[in-house]
């Protein structure tokens, strides 16, 4: 009887534990998406995947010049600012028209 309770009571301890751990983990990372006006080519793509990677925070970006969408991830508990992203899109010299991500959905440049 005592060796049962004391199963019972290690798996329980083990189920708690592993609630604790799984619980811990951080989220994954909230993705932002920039609709972009004007890329034609993949160059063009890569010039503006290049500025968006520059941006603080920022762990990958990736940006398909066929379709106009920019989609961005953040680094491990890092939050993005909405209106760096913006700033990197126009300073690779195309137009942002539409950002949507974690801070909410923007059709011009975020004040944040």
């Amino acid at each position: 009887m005592h060796i049962r309770n004391f199963v019972f009571g290690a798996l329980g301890l083990l189920a708690m534990t592993l609630a604790a751990h799984l619980a811990a983990k951080d989220p994954p990372p909230a993705t932002t998406t920039i609709t972009i006006q004007g890329m034609h080519c993949p160059a063009c793509a890569k010039r503006v995947e290049t500025k968006l990677q520059a941006v603080a925070g920022v762990a990958s970006a990736q940006v398909n010049a066929e379709t106009g969408i920019a989609v961005v991830t953040p680094a491990p508990r890092q939050q993005l600012s909405p209106r760096l992203l913006w700033e990197a899109v126009a300073t690779a010299s195309f137009k942002p028209l539409k950002l949507q991500g974690p801070n909410g959905t923007f059709t011009s440049k975020p004040k944040t």
